[in-house]
This record gives structure tokens, C-alpha cells and sequence, in this order.
């Protein structure tokens, strides 16, 4: 007697979805673990019939005598292997500190040092799909930590002395299923550290110095050169940069100032000489250029307020979030006048009709606060500023001269008041002259400091 064999998968309900196969069980090949015979049918054909929604096939076998009779027997649903990986999942980078509060919140920048927390949304696919987690320097590999499984979760925080700050970091997603791997990122995230943030960013009242460049000299190493920049405004203040940290530098006739790495030159005349030595080799060329920069101390009286900062290093551009107030002060508790607004520019914010605020000799603060999407570090704050009043006087008080036994020396003695008397001054400057409109003058233009008791003048 023989056995006559017919089989046929069947899906959606019952309805067949493969013709039949017959073979005699006499003829069939042995399986390794069965007792009966054995047939192939291509994956590939049940997979085209798959809808992706992960159809429960069975195979239905009957089985035939020589009489005719038949017996027929299905097997259990199973599912096919996938024909496709898992799709895409969207990453975000939270921020360490608030990973809960905000799960869909992407931050492009946080302040929390050996740290980067990511949440995703699930891959889309019908079949069990398992997830493996990993950091890198660009989306595509882990070259900062390896892939690493983990359990069924969507959010995952890796705490490693080797993510560094003032870099960006990708976070690394790899869904898998039985047909293959797909690898997701997020768009990055630059790990910065909060206050040594704040103690880089130096905050002023007025424009960026860096907005209008006066003048520049190339410089050669191991050597010295007089630079002669064009006219000064006396009084005023420029920044000096070098693109070199070996460097000695003088003055004639001003005042340098190396103030959180930055070089703050006020000169007493309108043409000075600054002298410049380079103290280290380099083949890379060496520039200085010098900046215009308006006085910080007193403003202008206008009824616009113009608020910049910088920061005295470089910093890795990231998408900050500038905050900016103003703040009146007072002996005990300044007041906020101008309540914070988001900065419109970069490293620039102005506000507009601020005639309220002016009053005579009020001096006033501003705040700039670095923020990201969740939240903002402390305050970083200016020095103190008010504005020029609206119609200053200047009245010489007295002008006294003395002769010595040499009739060639004459000794003049000035004095002077400002009214009002309480307007805060940055400097004063006088000069000598034969008449009372001063077209003659036998002296230059000098520039004191408003703190300076005696002035002596040789001519």
C-alpha cells in the first residue's frame, strides 16, 4: 500500500493561497527529526501573499490509501519572517536634567556634563522588534559607545566619562527584526558645561565691539613693529585681538587693559604708536585688528537700549536661547525694569521706547541668561551704566596762575563742576589755549580720568 500526499497552505480566513503538492511518502525524502517524508515550498511565495500585517498561515495535509480513503490533518497558525526591516523611528535628544517632563522635547544643547539621554518613537512593524542603543560623532556610527541591547523601554540615558563637553553627539537607535536592522538618530546634541558657560560669556550695555573694524597690521615671529592705527577717538574704547597668545604689547599715549583675555585699549590722543613684539615662531600667518567700541559706562540718550555679549573663548555655535532684562539699582533691591526678552539677534538684543526708565543719574544692570528649550543657567550680569543727561553744563569754577624765580615757568591751576553734580563722568579732557574760543591752542587735547586730584602739564 502506498500513501498519496496533498498539501496546500491556506490564509485569510481559509481561502488557499498555494496550489496543491502531491508526493508518495514511499519516495519522499527522510527528515532529520521526523519519522515521515519531507517536502520544500519557497518562503518567498507565502511572503508575497503576506499583507504585512502578519497573516497566521496553515498547512493543510491529506493524506490518501489505496482505497481511496483519506485522512485530513492542519497544523497550528504560524507567522512568516518578515520581508522587510523595521521602519524608522524618530529620536529626540532630551535634556539630562528634565528627561520626563519632556519626552517630545528635542533639545539641540544641555548643560549636564558625561551625559546624554534619548526618548523614540516605536518602529513601525507588525513583528516583535528588539532595540539596540549606541552614541557617535555623526549619525551613522557608534564610534563613542558600541551598540548595547537593552530592554523594551523608549528612553535610555547613558551616564560615560568619555561623552565630553563642547562636543556634539548623535544618539544611535538600531531596530531589529527577522529581516534585517534599520539604524535611527537624532539631530544632535552638543553637551556644554553650564558654568563654565557663564564665566566665558561677558555681557555689555551697547553695540558688539566686534561690529565695526577700525584697523589691522600683519606681524611676523621673533619680531617687533610699531603699529600706527588710523585716528583714534580719544577717550573712547577699541579691542585688540591677536590670533596668538605669545605676544607682548605697549602703548604710547593710552591705556591697555587685558581684561578676561580680552585687550582694551582707551588712548589719550588721537595718533598713538603701539608697539607689538611676537615672543614664538609660527609659519601661520599673524594679524591684529583693533575694534571700535562705544562707551560702555555712559549712554547715549536716545530711547532705544542696545544690549551685546560675547564670549571671551570659543565656544561650539549650538542653538542658545538669549533671555535679556534690564534691572535698576538700588541700595538694597534692584527692580526690574525691562522684563525679559528673547534675544531677536545672536549675540544683539534692543528694546524699543524705553523713555520710561530714563531719569537723571539712574544706573542700571543688564541680565543675559543662556537658556536651551527646558531651561535657563543663572543670570550672567553687565557692569553698571546710565545714561548721558539730557542737557549736561560744564562751568570752570576758577583759573589761577603762579610764577617761580624762573620766568619761564608759569604753573596754572583749573578747577571745574559739572552740573548736575551727581552725572557720572568717564574721563575729562582739557587743553591750553591763548583765547577764550580756544582756536589757539599751545597745548594738546589731554585725557584724565575722573577720579584724577592733580593734573601737571609740561610745556
Amino acid at each position: 500500500m502506498f500513501l498519496l500526499n496533498k498539501v496546500y497552505f491556506t490564509a485569510h480566513g481559509g481561502s488557499a493561497v498555494s496550489p496543491y503538492l502531491e508526493w508518495r511518502l514511499d519516495d519522499s525524502p527522510r527528515c532529520l527529526t521526523f519519522t515521515g517524508g519531507c517536502f520544500k515550498y519557497p518562503l518567498r511565495r507565502l511572503q508575497i501573499q503576506d499583507t504585512d500585517n502578519s497573516i497566521p498561515f496553515h498547512i493543510n495535509l491529506h493524506v490518501y490509501n489505496n482505497a481511496g480513503h483519506y485522512l485530513s490533518l492542519a497544523t497550528e497558525p504560524f507567522k512568516v519572517p518578515s520581508r522587510y526591516p523595521p521602519g524608522q523611528s524618530i529620536v529626540y535628544d532630551l535634556d539630562p536634567e528634565y528627561p520626563d517632563t519632556t519626552p517630545l522635547a528635542d533639545v539641540d544643547v544641555h548643560f549636564k556634563s558625561s551625559v546624554l539621554c534619548a526618548s523614540w518613537t516605536d518602529a513601525t512593524h507588525h513583528e516583535s522588534v528588539s532595540y539596540e542603543v549606541g552614541v557617535g560623532l555623526t549619525n551613522l556610527n557608534d564610534d563613542i559607545i558600541a551598540f548595547q541591547h537593552m530592554k523594551e523601554t523608549t528612553l535610555f540615558c547613558f551616564n560615560s566619562s568619555v561623552i565630553q563637553t563642547d562636543e556634539t553627539y548623535f544618539f544611535l537607535l538600531r531596530s531589529n527584526c527577522s529581516a534585517g536592522s534599520t539604524i535611527s538618530s537624532s539631530d544632535g546634541v552638543t553637551v556644554l558645561d553650564g558654568e563654565d558657560l557663564r564665566n566665558a560669556l561677558v555681557v555689555q550695555p551697547g553695540r558688539n565691539c566686534f561690529d565695526s573694524e577700525h584697523d589691522n597690521i600683519a606681524l611676523q615671529s621673533y619680531n617687533s613693529i610699531i603699529w600706527k592705527p588710523k585716528p583714534l577717538l580719544v577717550g573712547f574704547s577699541y579691542i585688540i585681538t591677536l590670533n596668538t597668545t605669545e605676544f607682548d604689547i605697549h602703548a604710547d599715549d593710552a591705556k591697555i587693559i587685558n581684561s578676561t583675555g580680552v585687550l582694551l585699549l582707551v588712548p589719550f590722543r588721537s595718533h598713538i604708536n603701539i608697539t607689538i613684539r611676537i615672543k614664538s615662531s609660527t609659519t601661520a600667518p599673524v594679524f591684529a585688528r583693533m575694534f571700535f567700541c562705544p562707551n560702555k559706562d555712559v549712554l547715549p540718550n536716545t530711547n532705544e537700549l542696545t544690549i551685546s555679549w560675547m564670549f571671551s573663548r570659543d565656544i561650539k555655535r549650538s542653538s542658545f536661547v538669549y533671555m535679556i532684562g534690564v534691572e535698576k539699582i538700588h541700595a538694597v533691591n534692584n527692580t526690574l525694569v525691562l522684563p525679559y526678552q528673547k534675544a531677536t539677534q545672536h549675540f544683539e538684543h534692543r528694546f524699543k521706547d524705553i523713555s520710561s526708565i530714563l531719569g537723571r543719574n539712574d544706573e542700571f544692570v543688564a541680565k543675559v541668561r543662556i537658556c536651551s528649550m527646558t531651561h535657563c543657567l543663572e543670570d550672567v550680569v553687565s557692569n553698571q551704566f546710565t545714561f548721558d543727561p539730557t542737557d549736561p553744563e560744564l562751568h570752570v569754577e576758577a583759573l589761577s596762575a603762579e610764577s617761580n624765580d624762573r620766568a619761564s615757568c608759569l604753573s596754572l591751576h583749573a578747577q571745574w563742576k559739572i552740573v548736575p553734580a551727581d552725572m557720572k563722568v568717564s574721563y575729562h579732557q582739557f587743553a591750553i589755549a591763548l583765547d577764550k574760543d580756544g582756536k589757539e591752542k599751545i597745548t594738546s587735547w589731554k585725557t584724565i580720568a575722573n577720579t584724577s586730584l592733580f593734573v601737571e602739564v609740561m610745556s
